[in-house]
């Protein structure tokens, strides 16, 4: 039993290692790309395009048909995108620093907001509005966030009042998050998928081999299990948390990223694993098949079936690595958690003493003597 949850510990361990590289990877280009900002750009512009679209705009919704207007989303794209430039720039949404250096360039400051909540939105769009009548009674969204077609950028739309413009809002901005978030996560994990898939071929991170080695080899097993409270602390500074829990990501930097790996890398290249291509088993035979080796040469069919095993083993890494570091650290908790039980469980049974074959139960030195001497 032990053997056998020892060498599952010790591949979910592996999996975790090669999962935090692939999310620290990921999380850099999250970053760098500005996945969060731009799904929220894309949010307020089907936002506003929403509200318009329900107020039947005719530069939206063709007014005879009451359907969505041909190539309604390219003729408004300059209004729609300036109302999200604009609410994505205001100054309450940035750090003094930020607004010095693009304070004029309100898209490169709509990249470096990632959330804002229905109150603020509506909040800055109130502060833009404009008074129409005498009396402040009737407040209008800025001209030039609605019209872009018939009349102009500067046409008012008796519609797009504040009021009503909050009363939409408050109604369908909850379900545009959800989307929003939804389609963020879609976007990670494709883009996790494809981390693991150039990962595994980069390094040989064949799957397979390493669970075979794992098995047979208790001294790179043992090698990998002592590490498991470094790879815990890891995993928890590198904002890794058991699947369904709270996404709480660390203010990581690409330096921080780089040290943490750097110190888990080791990991896989001490344990002797099989992982990369200068020790890698298919690359010897083929090196064996042309004769570059003394070791047995192996027939056309023989290389085929393990090549085809070779790459089934990589295809078994990137699914395994696509399922992300959540999972394996939720695996990893529970089998660690399971070790315990276990262990817990055979000293127990030591301490109690087990039974012959006969049902005898086998007494302690200590207490024979201490009952001979009684």
């Amino acid at each position: 039993m032990i053997p056998l949850l020892e060498t599952a510990l010790a591949f979910a361990m592996i999996m975790l290692t090669a999962s935090l590289f692939v999310s620290a990877v990921v999380q850099v280009i999250v970053n760098v790309g500005r996945y969060r900002s731009r799904v929220l750009i894309h949010m307020l512009r089907s936002l506003m395009h929403g509200f318009r679209a329900f107020h039947r705009d005719p530069d939206v919704v063709d007014p005879a048909t009451g359907r969505p207007a041909r190539d309604a989303l390219a003729r408004n794209e300059a209004c729609e995108m300036r109302f999200v430039h604009e609410v994505l720039a205001d100054p309450v949404l940035h750090a003094r620093s930020a607004e010095l250096v693009y304070g004029s360039d309100p898209a490169r400051l709509a990249l470096l907001v990632e959330y804002i909540d229905a109150d603020d939105l509506i909040t800055i769009a109130a502060g833009a509005s404009a008074t129409v009548d005498g009396e402040g009674r009737e407040r209008l969204l800025p001209p030039r966030w609605v019209s872009c077609g018939q009349g102009g950028p500067g046409a008012v739309k008796r519609y797009a009042t504040v009021e009503q413009f909050a009363a939409y809002v408050r109604r369908w901005f909850p379900t545009l998050e959800g989307t929003a978030s939804q389609t963020f996560k879609q976007r990670a994990r494709q883009l996790t998928l494809l981390v693991s898939m150039m990962l595994v071929v980069l390094f040989n991170f064949d799957g397979f081999q390493v669970l075979a080695r794992l098995h047979q080899g208790g001294a790179s097993r043992a090698q990998v299990v002592a590490q498991a409270d470094t790879l815990a602390a890891t995993a928890a500074r590198l904002g890794e948390r058991p699947a369904g829990a709270p996404d709480e990501r660390p203010d990581a930097t690409l330096e921080d990223f780089g040290l943490e790996m750097q110190k888990t890398a080791t990991l896989l290249d001490e344990a002797n694993l099989g992982i990369g291509w200068q020790e890698s088993w298919i690359v010897k035979r083929f090196g064996a098949y042309r004769g570059d080796l003394l070791a047995p040469r192996p027939t056309a069919l023989q290389l085929l079936r393990d090549t085809l095993f070779w790459l089934a083993g990589l295809a078994f890494s990137c699914g395994m690595l696509s399922l992300g570091a959540p999972f394996w650290v939720t695996t990893f908790s529970r089998l660690i958690q399971m070790r315990n039980e276990v262990q817990y469980r055979k000293r127990q049974e030591s301490a109690s003493g087990v039974k012959h074959a006969s049902g005898a139960p086998v007494v302690p030195a200590r207490e024979r003597a201490v009952a001979r001497a009684s």
